[in-house]
């Protein structure tokens, strides 16, 4: 018997189970570059370490582009399955909150939101103080108010009297303007802070099942104005802000920041089963060549 016919398939099948194996792993190792006596050894370092930046770049753009771009983001915030969760959570907030006898204060306490609502009745509270003292100022509402009043006033005096002192009432009236005025820039921010803190505190009071009901008598269809609220936000706000957030550069960052040793292990866990499919098939193709090379 020719022992050939059963070592050269054995040895062709075995360097190609070698050559392969071999193939994959240089794939990643080594990881750095080597050098002997300052020359430098092919094939080092692997290639996906050689060409990690352009790998990371190639497939941060892959992704960013044709995989979560910023359709497909938006598309998927507004699908059907986001929208069946949030009516879910909807109902069933609204039905615990119903037959609840906390007031607002204990359910922000018991979601400890208190800080974050604390902070946002401040923000409101500034805007709002804000704002009507400039409105206030541009409106010259103090001269409007004074004017007003002494009008009403000479209405109801004798109008012999008022002839006899109204420079005096003239007088009287721009400086109390003034005065006001004053009165208003100085002090209406703080009284207008004091009373929207005074009605937050008031409200916090204020039993939450009681809350729940007035608002759907005022608002029956909130659930699904709070839905379109959102498509609108997400759409007009997020879709901004997607525009501005560079995802290619955060995939392309974070695929560099993986350690070498993390990537490899990364890769073969994902086509651990594809990768050893070619080692095989290297060692079957030995095999057929080992066959071929008998019959030449």
């Amino acid at each position: 018997m020719n022992l050939q016919i059963i070592t050269a398939p054995l040895i062709g099948g075995l360097i190609g189970l070698i050559t392969n194996s071999l193939a994959i792993k240089m794939l990643f190792r080594p990881y750095k570059e080597i050098k002997i006596a300052g020359i430098h050894i092919p094939f080092t370092p692997g290639l996906i370490p050689k060409e990690k930046a352009r790998i990371a770049h190639a497939i941060a753009q892959v992704i960013a582009s044709y995989i979560l771009d910023q359709d497909t983001i938006l598309v998927a915030l507004a699908s059907d399955k986001i929208k069946e969760a949030y009516e879910r959570k909807y109902d069933e907030y609204i039905y615990l909150w119903k037959s609840s006898e906390m007031t607002i204060g204990q359910i922000l306490n018991k979601y400890q939101m208190n800080e974050s609502v604390n902070n946002m009745e401040k923000r409101i509270s500034d805007s709002i103080s804000n704002y009507l003292i400039e409105q206030c100022k541009e409106e010259e509402l103090a001269r409007k108010l004074i004017i007003f009043a002494f009008s009403s006033f000479k209405d109801n005096i004798n109008p012999l009297v008022y002839k006899m002192g109204k420079k005096a009432l003239n007088s009287a009236q721009e400086a109390m303007i003034i005065q006001v005025d004053a009165l208003i820039m100085e002090h209406g921010k703080e009284y207008i802070e004091q009373y929207l803190d005074q009605t937050y505190v008031k409200g916090l009071d204020y039993p939450i099942a009681e809350v729940i009901l007035n608002m759907e008598q005022h608002y029956p269809n909130l659930k699904n104005l709070l839905w379109e609220k959102y498509l609108e936000l997400i759409q007009n706000k997020f879709g901004k802000f997607l525009s501005t957030l560079n995802v290619q550069q955060i995939i392309e960052n974070k695929i560099n920041d993986y350690d070498l040793k993390e990537l490899e292990n990364m890769i073969m866990e994902i086509s651990r089963k594809e990768l050893n499919a070619l080692v095989w098939l290297g060692g079957l193709l030995g095999v057929i060549m080992g066959f071929i090379n008998l019959l030449f």
